[in-house]
């Protein structure tokens, strides 16, 4: 790589998913155009960009996108169907003319028809679903044209389903047993009612689909034929006995899911018609048509694919080399130091087993083509007695260490990281120190979709992926020390919450420490969260660094904040939730309308890692100071009422203080704010800047400059603060102005309406605050009437100020 790279250093914002990637299932599929602006960013044009455990190819088809070349191997052969499928020579006319072929023998198919045809009020209906609870049919879907309806069974319908066991199948289906998988148990099997893969499905839903994988593997066309397979297997899950119907307060009585990864059998379940789930595959919104439609509008020419493993080596003319290659083969097919860039998902301790939930697929594809026959045996993983963790550990160090042979020495590595039991971190870091890699940047990764777990608990480490930047032939030093590590934790922990500036939940707090750690080369102990938190608490209580407490507002843990904040927080900055809405205001003032994602775009390159605002809290933000418009947000009026007044009272203070023959300055954020008689707040005041004010510490310059306005002697020295406090917090105004000392007073200037408001905070910070550092305040109406006043001065403004405990 020649060119200038610029790091990525920040998460990014995740966007809509477009067709091409909508049409296949595969579990834990990552967001395509973030993935493309990591390899935009660590890659050049024509360079190559490998991901070993290539999953649903997202890497292979973003690296094309951008000009590059792409290698995209997986042990899981469901990835090179994926490829093939997606890249096959897509004629919508042929491909069309044989799903009309399956759809009239479909509607002639006396099974078909029994099972699925009924007569609803004296019209003809097609059932759409069955939904089971406790082995019973306990309610019917079904269309007659364009109604709907969901009715209780009828004896006929009761005693067509007891009946469907006598079914005789024509057809060839797969009779494959179980693997050895820990979520296939005793009981799923006694469920499901047999070892065999034929069992996933009820007799009825077997022939059915038994018949249309007949059909298409007639096909003499096989671009149709492939096209068909992919609708083919996108249905094979969604008719099984797996399916779970959707929460009854959705009123969706037409949709189910799969739901969790893994074999399970609900008390609740939904048989859907195979054929209707067929067409839906095939020929609706987010099916393999939308799908190939899509990839012919991004890539008009196609794209040139090679199988590596069939042909035993690598096409360096072709676009995308692809494979059902064991990442431990590598150096079989990539010669040493020859890829530019690398960016994967490793699969981490079964926390899904991709391989064995793809055999549902699987098991029928390999009747087409025996290269989607999958080897399960070198598949990194756990499996409790298969393969245990020594073993993982094993694989999984040799995978890095083949990685790191084939990237060249001055390229990139990117990894994702999404395990919610951290103690796959150990595993994850000895495997990079062994390999040779050193971390280089960690980012906290925000997902806009996450799995049934993280909507149980939104502020779990799975609820996101960290980003991980490894390079390589770097000096670092992977140090495991306890004291050290101790220090580190204590330290860090301090600095997070310092720079945010306000008591932080346990969650964020430890995903803010976790890429510190990484970065930092700490070997994190087996349980990395007990061992964080054990830090914490021996440094917890009354007389040490830190307090907690019970967090009411959600599941991230309980809050924690410092005993004495002064000790650790010499130059306060606004806290993390004002600078979040102070940004928000500014990027909805630039903009007449903006989109959710261009803000949360903002947010993340402002505030990465430990300061990264939860995008759940900030449509609640956004929602205070705008409103949503045809899917954007704009600026409320009152919000730029507030912003207009806030701005009066400042120019009234600075005007008062000229009376008061004091020299005045006006914050920074303030000053290109629109005045009177069309000036510019900045046109009223003295100074700009303070960097020849005395008694001001360096470090503290910028913070003070953030202050709404101060009057200043003719000695250059301060005499006065002056905040604000229209309708933000009434904290963040104590916690600016405690950069200057005791000895100057300190006025916060609020709306009537507000007072009451100001005299209820039992906050005993702000009550501290306020109290302990000079602080009295005045109403709008009260500054009104001074600036009546022929004579005026600081005595008779605090003369007339009050204190929130009078």
């Amino acid at each position: 790589m020649t060119k200038k790279i610029k790091h990525i250093n920040y998460a990014l914002v995740e966007s809509v998913r477009p067709p091409m990637y909508k049409a296949t299932k595969y579990w834990g599929k990552k967001p395509h155009n973030i993935w493309r602006q990591f390899i935009e960013a660590y890659s050049d044009v024509n360079d190559i960009v490998l991901d070993p455990f290539s999953g649903s190819s997202v890497a292979a088809f973003e690296a094309v996108k951008s000009n590059r070349k792409a290698i995209a191997f997986d042990l899981n052969p469901i990835t090179c169907f994926t490829i093939e499928s997606i890249c096959s020579d897509f004629n919508e006319s042929k491909f069309k003319a044989t799903f009309n072929k399956i759809e009239k023998e479909m509607s002639l198919d006396s099974v078909y028809k029994e099972h699925f045809i009924t007569n609803y009020n004296g019209n003809e209906a097609t059932i759409f679903n069955y939904k089971w609870e406790d082995g019973k049919i306990a309610r019917v879907s079904l269309k007659t044209g364009k109604e709907s309806f969901s009715i209780l069974p009828d004896k006929n319908i009761i005693n067509i389903t007891e009946s469907q066991n006598k079914i005789s199948i024509p057809f060839w289906f797969p009779t494959d047993k179980f693997p050895v998988n820990p979520s296939i148990t005793h009981k799923f099997i006694k469920d499901i009612g047999g070892d065999s893969f034929e069992n996933l499905w009820t007799r009825r839903n077997l022939y059915i689909l038994s018949k249309i994988f007949s059909i298409i593997t007639n096909e003499s066309d096989n671009n149709v034929k492939i096209q068909l397979l992919s609708g083919f297997i996108q249905t094979l899950h969604l008719c099984s006995k797996m399916v779970v119907p959707r929460n009854p307060k959705s009123n969706r009585d037409f949709s189910g899911s799969w739901g969790r990864a893994d074999y399970m059998i609900r008390r609740r379940s939904m048989e859907q018609n195979p054929f209707v789930v067929f067409r839906r595959s095939c020929l609706e919104k987010q099916g393999i048509v939308s799908a190939l439609k899509d990839f012919k509008k991004k890539f008009p020419n196609g794209i040139k694919i090679y199988d590596a493993k069939k042909n035993k080596k690598i096409n360096r003319k072709a676009d995308i080399n692809y494979g059902a290659i064991d990442i431990a083969d590598l150096a079989d097919y990539i010669p040493e130091n020859s890829i530019d860039f690398i960016i994967t998902d490793p699969p981490y301790a079964g926390l899904v087993y991709y391989m064995d939930l793809s055999l549902i697929w699987l098991v029928w594809l390999k009747k087409v083509d025996i290269k989607y026959e999958p080897d399960l045996r070198p598949e990194i993983t756990i499996k409790k007695g298969s393969v245990e963790r020594p073993e993982y550990r094993r694989r999984m160090e040799n995978a890095f260490k083949n990685i790191h042979r084939v990237l060249k020495d001055e390229g990139y590595l990117v990894v994702t990281f999404h395990h919610k039991k951290i103690e796959e971190w150990n595993d994850f870091v000895r495997s990079v120190k062994y390999s040779g890699f050193k971390f280089d940047k960690i980012t906290h990764q925000y997902n806009k979709r996450s799995g049934e777990s993280n909507v149980s608990n939104p502020y779990g480490t799975s609820g996101a992926d960290f980003y991980i930047r490894c390079v390589k032939h770097r000096d670092v030093d992977f140090s495991d020390d306890q004291s050290g590590l101790e220090h580190f934790i204590k330290q860090k922990a301090i600095d997070i919450i310092a720079e945010r500036n306000q008591p932080t939940p346990l969650t964020i707090l430890t995903s803010g420490l976790i890429p510190e750690l990484l970065q930092a080369g700490f070997f994190q102990p087996d349980e990395y969260k007990k061992e964080i938190e054990k830090i914490l608490i021996e440094n917890c209580g009354e007389g040490k660094v830190f307090k907690s407490w019970k967090n009411e507002k959600n599941k991230a843990g309980e809050f924690w904040w410092f005993n004495n904040p002064n000790d650790y927080i010499n130059f306060p900055d606004l806290p993390l939730d004002r600078r979040v809405e102070d940004l928000i205001i500014s990027i909805l003032r630039k903009n007449v309308s903006v989109k959710f994602d261009d803000i949360i775009g903002q947010l993340f390159k402002t505030f990465p890692n430990g300061l990264t605002p939860d995008p759940r809290s900030i449509v609640d933000t956004i929602s205070k100071y705008a409103y949503k418009s045809s899917e954007k947000w704009k600026i409320k009026d009152e919000t730029l009422q507030s912003i207009t007044q806030h701005t009066r009272i400042i120019e009234v203070i600075i005007k008062i203080g000229n009376k008061a023959k004091h020299k005045t300055f006006v914050g920074r954020r303030e000053q290109p704010e629109l005045a009177s008689n069309g000036k510019i707040l900045s046109t009223f005041a003295d100074y700009l800047a303070l960097k020849n004010i005395k008694d001001i510490k360096r470090e503290a310059l910028n913070r003070v400059e953030m202050i709404d306005a101060l009057w200043i002697d003719e000695e250059l020295k301060i005499k006065c603060v002056f905040e604000v406090e229209n309708s933000t917090d009434f904290t963040s105004a104590i916690q600016r102005a405690s950069n200057l000392g005791n000895e100057v007073p300190k006025i916060m200037v609020i709306p009537d309406k507000r007072e009451m408001e100001l005299l209820r905070i039992k906050d005993p910070y702000f009550l501290y605050g306020f109290e302990n550092q000079n602080w009295c305040y005045l109403t709008y109406s009260d500054l009104s009437k001074a600036s009546g006043y022929s004579k005026v001065d600081l005595n008779e403004l605090i003369r007339i100020s009050r204190k929130v405990n009078e």
